[in-house]
């Protein structure tokens, strides 16, 4: 190609946005670099150093998708915050999607995507300000909805409008999965080397309450230890956020064609149950427990890999944290609440029964939408006082996501935030079910994502929907796989076959 052509190529039209992409990016990360400066000269080099990061992705704008991702999964913003970044500069890291969205719907000229999600998400934030509205302290709810708009309705637009195609679900994928490795590897070097004095930036906490993890020994002196908290910096939080990628690397694993990629998802998978382990979460050991009896019925592993696996995992356990097997026996002190006698269960026990029951009473008391949007814990103490099993602290919410959902928007909000997932759940089941004996691929990342989710929702049965951008997240992607695979098949539907081809048939792209 002679030179004039290449110029020509260079600065033709479908050049012409990148090339003004470029020049704003350039301007703004000289300007984020300069506002980074003035808070501490390291920062400062260290946005210059992330800006020719942005600059680099220019060469290829889908590639910011999975530097966002990766970011977003393994909280680093958040743990730059602490170190002293205003959050305000350290939280735009999420215009980097802009990046591709730009790409994708000007330079392509491709159509923003729409999804039945999307608007059912759009009413329930109608719901959240109905239910701010008639609330007694509207201005309290404000928190709330804009992390839901941000966190949850903006999030999950630009997720589903970026994975556009099988190969960048697939690396989505695996980009999260390599950051919960990386989270649960820190934290599996921790509890190996019992590393209580170093938090390594901040992305290994460690939390001050000691929990039990065996019985007495005849002098009386309990074994106890400290839980590990990841860059989260809350144990069950952290727990939750790794647990949930077990039945993606496994459906990796399982639709992964070379070995080394099977190996791979199969060793990231440990490091990421490692971790889990020294987090002491009883919710998140209840999650993996359903996740694993939920393998058969979805016909996603054989019964001897399930022993084989089961077997490999009780190992583990076993040699790395042998107390986790004494935590998840603690669950059956719940006994003590029905029986009448309160000593026997533990005080986590009763604190979370009477969250719950303050939660449930709250709910009645108020059906229809709730006290409002993040108001439950400001009722939580009074109702609390008539359960009887322990006094609450006054800021203490419901460790149930949803009984608080309730309690918050009532059973209007109830009902759309369910739907949400419900569809979610319902179209994923559709593409598991069409793609079963036909696309192999397609069928293990349907059912990695929709047993990742249900693993989530176990959880939520002992945790708030705090941290909510990685539901969100999780729902997003799976709604990106629902798209892509009604697009792949729509396509086909209007795909006219050549008569007597003599060509072989190509294998149709997949999730």
């Amino acid at each position: 190609m002679s030179t004039w052509a290449q110029h020509a190529e260079r600065h033709s039209p479908s050049r012409r946005p990148l090339l003004i992409l470029a020049a704003l990016a350039a301007l703004g990360s000289t300007a984020i670099g300069l506002l980074l400066a003035t808070v501490n000269p390291l920062f400062g080099f260290a946005g210059l150093l992330i800006a020719a990061v942005a600059l680099g992705i220019l060469s290829n704008p889908e590639r910011a998708t999975l530097v966002v991702f990766f970011v977003l999964y393994s909280n680093i913003t958040v743990v730059v915050i602490r170190s002293g970044v205003p959050s305000q500069l350290a939280g735009s890291f999420f215009l980097l999607l802009g990046l591709p969205l730009f790409h994708i719907l000007i330079t392509r000229r491709q159509r923003i995507i729409i999804t039945p999600n999307m608007i059912l998400m759009i009413g329930y934030l109608a719901v959240l300000l109905l239910s701010a509205a008639v609330s007694d302290r509207p201005d309290l709810t404000f928190k709330r909805i804009q992390d839901y708009a941000l966190e949850g309705l903006v999030l999950y637009f630009l997720v589903i409008n970026v994975v556009r195609q099988p190969e960048m679900l697939r690396r989505s994928l695996w980009v999260i999965l390599l950051a919960g490795a990386l989270m649960g590897g820190v934290t599996l070097y921790q509890g190996i080397t019992q590393t209580f004095d170093n938090d390594f930036g901040g992305f290994a906490q460690i939390t001050e309450s000691e929990v039990s993890v065996g019985q007495e020994d005849y002098m009386g002196n309990k074994p106890v230890t400290r839980r590990f908290a990841g860059p989260i910096g809350e144990k069950n939080r952290f727990a939750q956020i790794l647990v949930v990628l077990l039945p993606l690397a496994t459906a990796l694993a399982l639709s992964e064609r070379r070995w080394a990629l099977r190996l791979a998802a199969g060793a990231l998978a440990l490091l990421i149950l490692g971790g889990a382990l020294y987090t002491f979460s009883r919710g998140a050991g209840v999650a993996v427990v359903m996740m694993a009896l939920a393998l058969l019925p979805l016909r996603m592993i054989r019964p001897r890999t399930a022993i084989l696996a089961g077997g490999l995992a009780v190992a583990l356990i076993l040699t790395l944290a042998p107390g986790y097997v004494y935590r998840l026996s603690t669950l059956g002190n719940v006994s003590g609440l029905f029986s009448g006698d309160t000593s026997e269960a533990d005080t986590s026990v009763q604190g979370r029964a009477t969250e719950n029951l303050a939660t449930l009473l709250i709910f009645v008391d108020h059906p229809l939408l709730g006290v409002g949007p993040g108001q439950t814990p400001r009722f939580i103490r009074d109702y609390g006082r008539g359960v009887g099993f322990k006094l609450l602290d006054p800021s203490r919410r419901a460790h149930n996501l949803y009984l608080e959902e309730l309690a918050d928007t009532g059973v209007v909000g109830f009902a759309l935030f369910g739907s949400i997932v419900a569809l979610t759940m319902a179209r994923l089941v559709g593409v598991r079910r069409r793609a079963f004996g036909r696309d192999r691929a397609t069928f293990f990342l349907a059912s990695g994502l929709l047993l990742s989710i249900f693993t989530y929702l176990v959880t939520a049965v002992f945790l708030h929907l705090s941290y909510a951008r990685y539901y969100w997240f999780l729902l997003a992607l799976a709604g990106a796989a629902i798209h892509i695979e009604e697009r792949r098949r729509a396509g086909q539907a209007h795909t006219v076959p050549l008569p007597q081809s003599t060509e072989p048939a190509t294998r149709n792209e997949s999730l």
